[in-house]
């Protein structure tokens, strides 16, 4: 289920010691938990603008996720790429990411790097 917000929103987390936390979110994550993340990613980049933020629950799984495209730009090949905000949350347990995606001929985003 996925929620649309201009707000920022904070989640109060609990975080454990950072490797032991990113290796339990690595090996708990479904393959179907991958596809529905990554699908997230997809549509908060082709469907949302600047600073709006997506979030998305598989409760079955106690994952959750937010996406906020930050800004907009034309890299060295033309291509439209975009700074994101990701977080994932499993748990107690939160990885915070920021990046740039970019889109390719195919219509579909690419993480940058």
């Amino acid at each position: 289920m996925a929620e649309e917000s201009g707000a920022e929103e904070v989640a109060a987390v609990t975080t454990g010691h950072e490797p032991q936390g990113l290796n339990a979110l690595k090996s708990s994550l479904e393959q179907s938990d991958r596809a529905v993340a990554l699908q997230a990613l997809q549509m908060a980049l082709t469907e949302l603008g600047d600073g709006v933020t997506l979030v998305w629950r598989r409760p079955a799984s106690k994952l959750a996720g937010r996406i906020k495209p930050v800004s907009a730009f034309r890299d060295d090949q033309g291509r439209i790429c975009r700074h994101v905000l990701y977080s994932l949350a499993l748990g107690t347990y939160e990885k915070k990411i920021e990046g740039v995606a970019c889109r390719e001929e195919n219509g579909h985003w690419a993480i940058a790097g």
